[in-house]
């Protein structure tokens, strides 16, 4: 006869069970605490918050674009402010605190990390565009030119905690980024009733697109005409969520940088360098937001509700999961009017010994998405012997391809995109890698840096350095996108 187990004993059992998930918690945060101890040592920006950042308790109905923009005002004068006072005790060389910018700040005529509205002379749509996490309006700056140019009102978001100090995004939330979003999209129902309208999303904000999109239909609104996604950030390490568990001691000034993943000079004139743990987290949660809300759309029947959707993704993509944008959204649209662009590595046959990953396995998995009727478009050598790209666009769920030869190619030295890349041109003037100057000369930006050395000198990361900042193939994705807004570029005249 099987003899039965006691009540203490199994109540003990549970404890111990319980104890093993909450010790190893706790070495966890013991461990992330004392290495967080190596980190450099902070510097004001760091430190020292804005105040005039605009929170989500702000957004009520009377709160429209221009008290945006005047809060906005008010957040860089005390920026200025903080420059003038507690920035200028530290030397600062390159920084983008210099005053009046660094040397790349100082070539462009407006400050990009400032929210800004385009006007083209004959308005016949709306666009709303939102930049990544860490980064600023500018990312999105040759989009809004061309958009604009091709008649579009182009309003650029500057989201909460973006463009003035790295420490900004350490207690920030996402919900203050949606707000922002719904306080703009508000404006532009009430400024410009009629006009088609547009979102576009670089990251995190396609993400907030999504989320943004989603929330109208749950409330029966009228959804954007199009979402335009570039790199769309909805998969993230899901150890995110959990950055912050260190939160309580790093009120403890022993342990306060704690608090930051990375702590590195702010260089670079429109995006961080340095990146709070916080902003990890929130960005974690928004696209678990994104997800449980895409999910929910599919199991009511209502995906055909979801406007037409353009992406635009590297299949090699270090900071999002390109698996995710799959499963996650393509795995739900059914809808011929929507489209995913993958640009593949360079498969020429030189980089063959030199590369360890393939994507085609990622590439045969859209294939397994059953009857799903997007457009599927993979953007490839022509052949492994030619640097050359082509087209090959089709139904995911099967049929005829479409091949269509590209006037464009990779650069030699260059094996793939990345994450960061997709939303600037060759010649952007901070980050291209193939930018002039006036006279035409070679114009040194954060693109084409080249330095050379010993390994563990640099105070940046190598990996970083050599990281692709600009898209051989922009011209590709602006021509796409004017022509998913219903203007193609050579309707205007232009290439």
């Amino acid at each position: 006869m099987r003899k039965e187990v006691s009540r203490p004993f199994l109540r003990r059992t549970i404890r111990f069970l319980l104890l093993i998930p909450l010790a190893g918690m706790a070495l966890f945060v013991a461990a992330d605490l004392l290495l967080s101890r190596n980190l450099p040592d902070l510097a004001p920006w760091h430190e020292l918050k804005p105040v005039n950042e605009f929170r989500a308790d702000m957004a009520g109905p009377d709160f429209g674009w221009p008290q945006w923009l005047a809060l906005e005002s008010r957040l860089f004068e005390e920026i200025g402010e903080l420059r003038s006072k507690a920035f200028s005790r530290i030397p600062l060389d390159h920084s983008r605190y210099q005053p009046g910018g660094n040397r790349f700040a100082r070539r462009l005529s407006r400050d990009w990390n400032r929210s800004y509205l385009l006007q083209p002379e004959r308005p016949r749509g709306v666009a709303l565009l939102l930049h990544g996490l860490s980064d600023s309006p500018y990312s999105l700056r040759s989009l809004a030119l061309a958009l604009r140019e091709a008649g579009l009102i182009v309003y650029g978001l500057r989201l909460p905690g973006h463009g003035t100090v790295p420490a900004a995004l350490d207690d920030i939330r996402w919900q203050d980024w949606l707000a922002a979003v719904e306080v703009v999209n508000r404006h532009i129902r009430q400024t410009h009733p009629g006009l088609p309208f547009w979102m576009v999303g670089y990251s995190m904000g396609a993400a907030l697109t999504l989320k943004h999109t989603l929330d109208m239909l749950d409330q029966g609104l009228a959804p954007p005409d199009g979402l335009c996604l570039l790199s769309p950030a909805l998969g993230v390490n899901p150890l995110a969520r959990f950055a912050n568990l260190q939160r309580l001691f790093s009120e403890l000034p022993f342990f306060r940088k704690s608090r930051w993943l990375s702590v590195l000079p702010e260089f670079d004139p429109y995006k961080y360098q340095s990146f709070t743990k916080n902003a990890g987290r929130q960005m974690a949660l928004l696209t678990a937001e994104v997800d449980a809300g895409l999910k929910r759309l599919q199991a009511e029947g209502r995906a055909q509700d979801l406007p037409p959707v353009l992406s635009f993704q590297s299949v090699v993509d270090e900071t999002v999961s390109t698996q995710d944008l799959m499963d996650r959204l393509y795995g739900v649209i059914d809808d011929p009017r929507s489209e995913l662009v993958l640009f593949d590595i360079n498969r020429i046959s030189f980089f063959r010994d030199y590369t360890r990953f393939s994507p085609d396995r990622l590439i045969a998995t859209l294939r397994t998405l059953g009857e799903k009727h997007f457009r599927l478009t993979l953007i490839t050598n022509v052949s492994e012997e030619s640097a050359q790209v082509e087209e090959r666009s089709g139904l995911a769920s099967g049929g005829p391809e479409r091949v269509r030869p590209l006037a464009l190619a990779w650069p030699e030295d260059v094996y793939s995109l990345s994450h960061i890349a997709l939303p600037f041109p060759p010649d952007d003037p901070v980050y291209g890698y193939d930018a002039r100057a006036e006279d035409g000369s070679p114009l040194d930006t954060l693109g084409n840096l080249a330095v050379r050395g010993e390994r563990n000198v640099l105070s940046i990361p190598a990996a970083d350095l050599l990281r692709l900042r600009a898209n051989p193939f922009h011209a590709y994705v602006v021509e796409r996108i004017l022509e998913f807004t219903g203007r193609s570029r050579a309707a205007e005249g232009g290439e």
